[in-house]
């Protein structure tokens, strides 16, 4: 067995470099503000302003990576060999330029995740999430009550003049609704992204409050606003998402409660209740989604992938060249999604967006990536880990987090493309490589992790977990 010591720097166990710990962690919650917060940026600073506020927080992360020198050898080779299937693409590419372009940029991406990853502990990462999100959240109504109560009328972003012209809903920046009773977008001026924000930041609030991280009035406080945020946008396919992660959590808890190899029958009964509870889901999906007010094909979104299975029909063995999100000049992806008045960009499904792109062999891939990651993630939730002395570790909430986050982006991508750009894509890729150098049972205490609540102190405490 590997020992480990018992307390480390900030960089153990991948990074042989020296990068301030201070620094690492400003970086980790820069970088997930700009990116969950989405059209914040495009829409007030321009395209042009985005780009360049992209490019110095990437240029940081390169830095980071420069002087932290992290080795590839314990990250996903999953990850990695998807990215290359996705660069071979270019070959048979039906829009070369955009992917190049767009490959360049999952990379780069790729690549800022694994610069925290390899520079913050699990707990460090809890936290840069925590404070992301949370300004997020913050910005998104603080934006919403100036356009409510101060604009008083919607307001596009800062690029567009559309004159007199009657627009579509989701041209609009902001709708200001926030007193009116409508679905509030915020700074990522969509409500579905602003509430799977809400969700994520409720998930690593819990976590901080559990683990003795965060006081209790400070989280339940947090976790007020973030469950205004999900009532004000009103997300069917985040609501789904909760629902699942609440599962997900109370599975993971009861099984954990049991010694290794007493947990084979818990196992058969977890899976019994969730094949008859997704066949039951599947069966009921019309009705659920039109009491959801979505509609029998969940808001046109059959129609969508009714026409990417159309596409995919054409090449689907090798696709038709990875693009990510689709760029709106290429005639043969924008004129294939229009809903009243609005053309969307995406197949609204990751795995169904991915086959189209790069064919059954890019599918199959990005499946092991997706299966692994989860699979990773799970045993942080489950395995009992052990100290330098060889003793099993008490429980730690932190241990939660990947399955949580996980399973949270996993149910969205079914509905939504998000997964493979942009914020999405890159809290996927920190948390699959962060789980390959090192489980969160299995990591030491960190010199740079701050100080806690000792357990008999806290308020609310959990019940006794193995």
């Amino acid at each position: 067995m590997t020992t480990y010591p018992d307390v480390v720097t900030n960089t153990w166990p991948l990074s042989r470099g020296t990068v301030p710990e201070r620094e690492a962690f400003a970086f980790g919650a820069t970088l997930l503000f700009v990116l969950f917060a989405g059209d914040a940026f495009p829409n007030t600073l321009t395209w042009f302003g985005a780009a360049a506020v992209w490019a110095l927080v990437a240029a940081w992360g390169v830095t980071i990576l420069v002087r932290a020198k992290p080795p590839l050898v314990r990250t996903p080779w999953a990850l990695w060999f998807f990215l290359a299937w996705c660069l071979v693409s270019v070959a048979w590419s039906h829009w070369r330029p955009a992917t190049l372009a767009s490959i360049a940029a999952q990379v780069i991406c790729a690549a800022m995740a694994f610069a925290i990853a390899s520079t913050l502990t699990w707990r460090r990462i809890l936290d840069a999430m925590s404070l992301a999100f949370r300004w997020v959240l913050m910005g998104s109504l603080l934006f919403e009550a100036v356009v409510a109560v101060v604009v008083r009328h919607p307001i596009v972003p800062v690029w567009t003049d559309y004159g007199d012209r009657d627009i579509p809903d989701a041209f609009y920046f902001s709708r200001a609704e926030l007193l009116t009773g409508g679905r509030i977008q915020g700074l990522p001026g969509n409500a579905n992204l602003l509430a799977m924000v809400a969700l994520l930041a409720a998930i690593a609030i819990a976590l901080q409050f559990a683990e003795g991280r965060m006081s209790r009035n400070r989280a339940v406080g947090w976790l007020v606003v973030a469950g205004g945020v999900l009532v004000l946008t009103r997300s069917s396919t985040v609501l789904a998402a909760a629902l699942v992660v609440a599962a997900a959590l109370f599975v993971a808890l009861w099984i954990r409660r049991v010694p290794t190899e007493q947990r084979t029958p818990r196992y058969l009964l977890a899976l019994v209740g969730a094949v008859v509870v997704g066949v039951g889901a599947f069966a009921a999906r019309g009705t659920v989604s039109e009491l959801l007010g979505k509609g029998a094909d969940a808001t046109g979104r059959g129609d969508i992938w009714q026409r990417v299975l159309e596409l995919i029909g054409q090449h689907p063995v090798v696709g038709w060249g990875w693009i990510g999100y689709w760029w709106p000049d290429i005639p043969t992806l924008a004129d294939l999604a229009h809903r009243k008045g609005v053309t969307y960009l995406q197949a609204h499904d990751a795995y169904l967006d991915v086959w189209m792109q790069t064919g059954i062999i890019g599918l199959v891939l990005f499946a092991l990536y997706v299966v692994t990651t989860l699979d990773r993630s799970w045993s942080s939730a489950t395995r009992i880990g052990y100290d330098a002395a060889g003793s099993p570790r008490s429980f730690d909430p932190v241990s939660l987090l990947p399955l949580l986050v996980v399973v949270a982006l996993l149910v969205q991508s079914v509905a939504e493309s998000r997964l493979l750009y942009q914020g999405n894509w890159v809290l996927f890729a920190l948390i699959a490589i962060k789980s390959r150098i090192v489980l969160v049972s299995e990591e030491p205490r960190s010199a740079g992790d701050g100080p806690r609540t000792p357990p008999a102190r806290r308020e609310w405490r959990l019940p006794a977990v193995r």
